[in-house]
């Protein structure tokens, strides 16, 4: 594509025609009018006297310097809705300035009254469950999602009403008619969101964010440098995405990073310890919470470890996740392999039960195992003994329940010496390691395990 020349590019963005006092970097002020705002971060100004220059962002204060990237951000068009207003509308202290992207992730988790659900050397995120007890936009939220880089929040992710999440009284049978009833219940609360926002920030514009059957239609708003996007998802949930433009018009992705870096950074999460065992560090937590969303759940850990940005909301749409849980594994792989081929990763079945040799050999690549298994009562009672005697304990008596079921978890370090591998669930840090003997593994394993390369 032909690069256009500056003039034209300085037209994108329209005169504002806003008067203000300005203040440069030695102290001095003068009062002047915007009369556009460019690309290459410089700003036309009138002062009353009708002169017009042409000035670099960087001779300004910083206060100033702010105000016009903020035009940038908005196409030069004034914000008149300040972060207090925001804050207020929002009914949480999301902001403490006119940027979340500057702010530590876990001191803007402090004020929205989050807290720590995973911290690993490169990602961070913090989650709140209130479960329609509080609200935001004057909404009941169910589910609150901060997530963060290294250092600063990344994004903030608001769930309002989910299938999985409407309370039903005991007994109740899911006939068509308490079905419509939840759609109901769901679109409403996406109509009144939207209503409440129109008439503070402006009509939205319609937009789309994600990939193929994980790609969702939204209402978007930008503003001060962040896209405000409402979804509605067809009388399955409605969530809030906050996050900067620019990631938004990435369908949600953040700065990719080669092969090799993505190499280099999986080695490094190999950790060899003394006694024999071999673990995968950094494999961020998403605790599932009171759902059955540990497919979902899972998969969103092992993409976000492999720098793949994922939503188990979203994940739990494309597999069908029902109330109350229960997943459709190949609708999963379908749709996970889709996300994953889409960021230039690559999703591979490996057949047959776990066994030292096949998860050395991943491991020792810093690559998981998805691992789908029969969790038996018999399975509980092992994994628990076994982990407990391992940290010196005692094991606690505790009832494991008369019940099998299907389940998916990480399979994340292994130990040759003992016959061991470590399994990581979805159910918060307390059952990020655990582990458990080798042959009781294969007496469970479904036969299918699943990894995702470079």
């Amino acid at each position: 594509m032909k690069r256009l020349p500056l003039i034209l590019l300085s037209l994108w963005i329209a005169a504002t025609g806003l008067a203000r006092s300005w203040t440069d970097t030695s102290g001095r002020k003068i009062e002047a009018e915007v009369v556009r705002v460019n690309p290459n971060h410089t700003v036309v100004l009138k002062t009353g006297r009708g002169k017009v220059a042409t000035v670099p962002f960087g001779t300004f204060a910083a206060e100033d310097v702010q105000y016009l990237e903020e035009l940038l951000a908005n196409h030069g068009k004034p914000n008149g809705v300040s972060w207090q207003k925001m804050d207020a509308l929002f009914g949480l202290d999301i902001w403490r300035d006119n940027c979340l992207w500057d702010d530590p992730t876990a001191e803007a988790a402090k004020r929205m009254g989050l807290e720590e659900e995973s911290k690993t050397d490169f990602l961070e995120n913090h989650r709140g469950y209130p479960l329609g007890e509080e609200k935001v936009l004057g909404e009941p939220v169910y589910t609150l999602s901060l997530y963060g880089g290294k250092k600063q929040v990344e994004s903030l992710s608001f769930v309002f009403l989910n299938q999985g999440d409407i309370p039903l009284p005991d007994g109740t049978v899911l006939s068509p008619s308490v079905i419509e009833k939840m759609n109901r219940e769901i679109e409403a609360s996406g109509t009144h969101l939207r209503d409440t926002l129109v008439p503070i920030l402006g009509k939205p514009r319609r937009d789309a964010l994600g990939k193929g059957k994980l790609r969702e239609k939204v209402w978007r708003w930008d503003w001060s440098g962040h896209a405000i996007m409402l979804s509605l998802q067809e009388g399955n949930y409605v969530a809030l995405r906050i996050m900067p433009p620019e990631r938004a018009d990435r369908d949600g992705r953040g700065g990719k990073i080669t092969e090799g870096e993505l190499k280099k950074q999986t080695l490094s999460c190999v950790e060899r310890r003394a006694n024999g065992d071999v673990v995968i560090r950094n494999i961020p937590m998403v605790d599932q919470g009171p759902k059955g969303y540990c497919v979902p759940a899972t998969w969103e850990r092992y993409l976000r470890y492999m720098d793949i940005p994922a939503d188990m909301y979203l994940l739990a749409l494309a597999a069908h996740t029902g109330v109350g849980g229960g997943t459709y594994s190949d609708q999963m792989l379908e749709a996970t392999k889709n996300l994953v081929s889409a960021n230039g990763r690559e999703l591979k079945t490996l057949a047959g039960k776990p066994d030292i040799q096949i998860v050395a050999k991943q491991i020792d690549q810093g690559l998981p195992i998805m691992w789908h298994l029969i969790s038996t009562p018999e399975f509980r009672k092992a994994i628990h003994e076994n982990t407990a005697r391992r940290k010196g304990e005692k094991p606690k008596k505790k009832k494991y329940g008369k019940g099998s079921g299907g389940h998916v978890c990480l399979i994340i370090g292994y130990n040759k010496k003992t016959g061991e591998i470590a399994t990581s669930d979805s159910w918060g840090p307390r059952f990020a390691e655990r582990w458990v003997k080798v042959s009781d593994a294969q007496k469970v394993s479904r036969g299918e395990m699943n990894i995702i390369k470079w």
